[in-house]
Order: C-alpha cells, then sequence, then structure tokens
C-alpha cells in the first residue's frame, strides 16, 4: 500500500512533458543561415537593380547607386527598429503579424488587385 502513495507523489510532482526554454544558442544556426541567404540574394539584386534603374528610369550611374545605398542602409538599420518596438511595446506575435502585413503591401500594391 505505501508504494501505491510514493508512486502517487512521484506522479504528482514530475510533470508528464517536460518542457524546455525556447529560444536561445539553438536558434542561432537558423538565425545565422537566415542572414546568409538574404545577403546572397541583395548582392545578387544590386548588379540587376542598378542596369534597370539606368535603363528604365534613365538614371545615371551616380543617382542608381546613392538609391541603392541608402535602400541597403535603410534595410540593414530597420530591423533594429522592429526589434525595439516588438520589445519594448507590440510584442513579438504582433509585431510579426504587423510586419507581415507591411510586407505583404509593399509586394503585392492594391492596384495589382484592381480589376
Amino acid at each position: 500500500m505505501e508504494s501505491t502513495s510514493d508512486e502517487q507523489k512521484m506522479m504528482i510532482n514530475e510533470p508528464l512533458l517536460k518542457k524546455t526554454p525556447k529560444g536561445g544558442f539553438r536558434t542561432m544556426p537558423f538565425i545565422i543561415a537566415n542572414e546568409a541567404f538574404e545577403k546572397v540574394a541583395s548582392y545578387g539584386l544590386t548588379p540587376n537593380m542598378i542596369l534597370y534603374l539606368m535603363r528604365e528610369y534613365h538614371m545615371e550611374m551616380a543617382t542608381g547607386s546613392n538609391i541603392l545605398f541608402l535602400w541597403s542602409a535603410a534595410t540593414n538599420f530597420l530591423p533594429v527598429v522592429g526589434a525595439l518596438l516588438a520589445d519594448s511595446l507590440m510584442g513579438r506575435f504582433w509585431m510579426i503579424a504587423f510586419g507581415s502585413v507591411i510586407s505583404f503591401l509593399v509586394k503585392f500594391p492594391l492596384q495589382n488587385f484592381i480589376v
């Protein structure tokens, strides 16, 4: 009889599913891989974009290079602003939802949906 009470105490004290902490160093490979692929994509886009700006918008090379520099600077700095907003004001899930909506609207303007 005594052994059943000990088993019951162990079952009550020990959770069935041990929760592991989220985040930390085990997420670092995913973050590094994501950043590496993003940099490869942006460096591959730059030569094509300068040609596009020169041919379609008839810009000089210096003007197009300045625009691409400003775009690169903004895309490298704005994640810091987003992280500060997410941590201090909005929370991670609301910030992810907000960023997804903004990203969708930038990539697919409403003009594409008007028939």
